[in-house]
């Protein structure tokens, strides 16, 4: 670790390593956080579809009361799942330091579920820390907050760093522990910041739907969301179908890109937390 410290280049060279070197098992872990959400909304609303399509018919046999108990239990399958997972995405954002740590330690990914209980066995703390950044970044999209909220954001990024790895912390602490940590560095954070966003965010997006288009997937989508859209949006939307379809695979694509390199964002973290920290105690 002393090879990397002060220098952001390392750093990232070292956080991309161990990510693409265990690639394969941070993708699997990542699956049901990325597309356990997708499931559940596509579940939700074909199903729903399916209820509001044959309402007629089944209000011929059923009262409003049992139709709209049967609604309910036809989206109930996709609420638990989307519930599911976007819990195991939360518990990711710990997790996955975690298992940075096991990886600059020992060099070696195994005991999943050793990571997760880093975070489960905390679980009410943790969930009111959640609830704190939730209030924090509700706030910063308030137009008076803007500026701040950037500015707090980065001096806060590394909070689920110390979380995790400063476990007698309180929520408080965590928030100043991060604070000071990035205190005097925080150029250098946000440069890190920068190429991370760039990265997961706007190139990889890009590069992954030239080759969904290249081997088709985009092509067998467009179909179905072009022909939802034209069953289902109002014809007041001044975007045509087409225009839909493209627009949410895109969003879909940068989605999922977005989901399956939070590894690589927390073990850049987690190592710039690292450095930090040996330097501040």
């Amino acid at each position: 670790m002393s090879k990397i410290k002060n220098n952001v280049w390392n750093v990232l060279g070292l956080g991309f390593k161990l990510y693409f070197q265990n690639i394969g098992k941070f993708c699997l872990y990542m699956l049901l956080p990325t597309f356990g959400p997708l499931l559940g909304t596509i579940l939700i609303f074909g199903l729903l579809m399916v209820a509001v399509n044959y309402q007629s018919v089944l209000l011929n046999v059923l009262t409003i009361k049992y139709y709209t108990i049967l609604v309910f239990l036809l989206m109930l399958p996709g609420l638990i799942i989307m519930l599911k997972s976007v819990w195991e995405l939360m518990v990711a954002y710990g997790a996955l330091n975690s298992m940075t740590e096991a990886l600059l330690t020992n060099g070696r990914l195994y005991d999943i579920k050793s990571h997760k209980d880093v975070i489960t066995q905390r679980t009410f703390k943790y969930v009111v820390f959640l609830l704190c950044i939730s209030i924090l970044l509700s706030l910063s999209l308030l137009p008076f907050f803007w500026i701040i909220g950037a500015v707090f954001f980065v001096y806060f990024i590394l909070v689920y760093q110390v979380f995790t790895f400063e476990k007698d912390a309180s929520i408080i602490q965590c928030f100043k522990r991060s604070f000071n940590l990035i205190k005097g560095n925080f150029a250098r954070t946000f440069l890190i910041m920068i190429i991370l966003g760039l990265i997961s965010n706007y190139l990889l997006p890009i590069l992954a739907n030239y080759l969904f288009e290249v081997i088709k997937i985009n092509y067998f989508f467009r179909g179905y969301l072009e022909m939802f859209a034209q069953n289902y949006i109002p014809d007041s939307i001044r975007y045509t179908p087409l225009e839909i379809a493209n627009g949410t695979i895109y969003m879909s694509t940068c989605y999922i890109v977005s989901m399956l390199t939070l590894p690589l964002r927390s073990a850049v973290w987690t190592i710039w937390y690292k450095n930090l920290s040996s330097r501040k105690k």
